[in-house]
């Protein structure tokens, strides 16, 4: 989660507030309006198939009786919730990095 560029400014000032630009070499982290949207696609995706494969997993796992179905989907609702909201700095860093390995640009332009 650091600059593509120079690998060493952070991307985040906050757990969900990242910066308009590198602290250190001043590399540009917002090209254009709606730049994040395939970081936004990429933690959906990373998201539904974590939540797909435990769920697979937890098929092994006999079911705990008295838990009823309300309170099982509401578990599986806060997980993929969490695992979200978990998944969005890592995702967005993989979106930039990813970008700028295909088309570096300089901090200047």
């Amino acid at each position: 989660m650091r600059c593509p560029h120079c690998r060493m400014g952070k991307l985040f000032a906050g757990w969900f507030r990242m910066r308009r630009e590198c602290a250190v070499c001043g590399l540009p982290y917002f090209r254009e309006s709606g730049y994040y949207v395939g970081a936004m696609i990429l933690n959906y995706g990373l998201t539904i198939a974590l939540v797909i494969a435990v769920y697979l997993i937890s098929l092994s796992v006999p079911d705990l009786p008295g838990v009823s179905v309300n309170f099982r989907l509401a578990l599986w609702m806060l997980f993929a919730l969490a695992l979200s909201l978990l998944l969005m700095r890592p995702s967005y860093s993989l979106w930039l990095s990813l970008d700028y390995w295909v088309e570096p640009w300089s901090p200047d332009a």
